[in-house]
């Protein structure tokens, strides 16, 4: 994988390769190695998908297959609230689904 820094002006200003690739915040961490504070944009993509080299201009087709999203180290908090969160909303979905079905049998006189 190529973890490509670029300034506004779409301009590559540094270049990594790496495949062991984790960002946390605005801090990428790679083959033993930790980008913090980054300010540029920056884009990962792999390896085949470019020669760019530093001072050339990245396209935008290149910047739609940005992976960077894959690499995203998400807090197992949040993580646990999206899941909770989750599954309550199925447990109110559930409870609907049975409160018609009872209201269904009621209402048409049920078990005689």
């Amino acid at each position: 994988m190529k973890i490509i820094l670029f300034n506004s002006d779409n301009q590559v200003l540094d270049i990594f390769l790496s495949d062991d690739i984790e960002i946390k915040g605005d801090s990428i961490s790679f083959s033993g190695n930790t980008l913090t504070g980054i300010r540029a944009n920056y884009i990962i993509v792999n390896n085949e998908d470019t020669d760019a080299q530093i001072g050339d201009k990245i396209p935008e087709l290149l910047k739609e297959k940005d992976q960077k999203e894959k690499y995203v180290k998400r807090d197992q908090a949040d993580v646990l609230t999206e899941d909770v969160n989750q599954l309550k909303e199925e447990t109110v979905n559930q409870m609907t689904a049975i409160a018609d079905i009872y209201e269904m049998i009621l209402g048409t006189g049920g078990v005689e």
